[in-house]
């Protein structure tokens, strides 16, 4: 009997390709009518989504009695609403997918924040003189990572091997050494390895672990003239403390491509004059990449994620831990 996957959005063809190599038939939720839509939600075993604003799952995971696997094509998956997904249903995330630009873009951010960039100012000398904007060392710098995943990872190795020759320090939350970090502690020393940072790059999911993990305190413990960048997800960062921390402190340039939670969507620009503030820096949410090969690749790796779950004796990657969200 086939397996039913269900898309909520068109897949490109090379996915599609490496689908008929196995028993499915797949459904794209785009092609569907209404009669159609409800049969093949009703027959779904596997479904592939984005769960945001393209398919309502919290209205539509009662029609979908035989659903077993749910495969993001997102690599965070906070937005899924957990509490209404039955337990019997794996979610898969699609973590990774997108390292390699997220990376880039944090970099880009250290890079611009280091050598005040963020700023035009075009007299050398207010230039220069400017603790906002004068140029800052980044070769040999010390590299504080918070998540030591596929960005943190991908962060730490373009400073190790991309030429500024950093020396990383990872947070995560057991402390596991991991690949291209010099040092690596767990969640619970992050107060102790902050004033040590030149450069503070945060790539963590968001999850009731990490929620509000940077407030005041945190950001206070900041040596002075810290670069700090978020390409994880803005409610990490206490928005009101870092505010405040920024107002008061403007040794410290803050960049961040994330944005935080109000009302159930990313508030850009955010609540806070954050974006009034000559040390910070923002950017629309675009670190993953709009372009198109960036969106095919995440989405051929999603289904061969679910290859994986197809083949049986193989387990997918990236499972999620529900109990890290309710």
């Amino acid at each position: 009997m086939p397996t039913v996957i269900v898309s909520t959005i068109e897949l490109p063809e090379k996915a599609k390709e490496l689908l008929r190599d196995y028993d499915v038939v797949l459904y794209e939720l785009p092609r569907l009518g209404k009669e159609e839509l409800a049969s093949a939600l009703s027959r779904a075993e596997v479904l592939m989504c984005w769960c945001g604003r393209e398919f309502d799952l919290t209205r539509s995971i009662n029609s979908m009695p035989r659903l077993r696997v749910i495969q993001t094509f997102s690599a965070g998956v906070d937005h899924l609403p957990f509490p209404v997904i039955p337990s019997n249903i794996e979610v898969y995330s699609n973590a990774g997918a997108y390292s390699v630009p997220v990376a880039e873009h944090a970099w880009a951010m250290i890079l611009t924040l280091a050598k005040g960039l963020h700023r035009p100012v075009l007299n050398a000398r207010e230039y220069l003189g400017n603790e906002i904007t004068s140029p800052r060392r980044i070769i040999e710098s010390t590299l504080l990572v918070l998540g030591t995943g596929g960005i943190g990872l991908e962060i730490a190795r373009i400073g190790k091997e991309g030429g500024f020759r950093t020396h990383n320090i990872g947070i995560n939350r057991s402390g596991r050494p991991t690949e291209y970090f010099d040092e690596v502690y767990p969640t619970n020393q992050l107060l102790d390895a902050l004033p040590r940072a030149d450069i503070v790059a945060i790539a963590l999911p968001l999850n009731k672990y990490t929620k509000a993990l940077v407030s005041e305190k945190e950001l206070k413990a900041l040596k002075h003239g810290a670069i700090v960048v978020n390409v994880g997800r803005g409610d990490v960062v206490k928005e009101e403390d870092l505010y405040k921390v920024l107002k008061e402190r403007q040794d410290i340039r803050f960049g961040t491509d994330v944005w935080w939670m109000h009302d159930g969507h990313e508030e850009i620009p955010p609540m806070t004059p954050l974006t009034t503030l000559p040390n910070f820096l923002g950017t629309p949410h675009i670190a993953g990449g709009a372009q198109r090969e960036i969106a095919e690749y995440a989405m051929i790796r999603a289904v061969e994620n679910v290859i994986r779950y197809l083949r049986g004796g193989e387990t997918p990657m990236n499972k999620v831990s529900i109990s890290d969200y309710v």
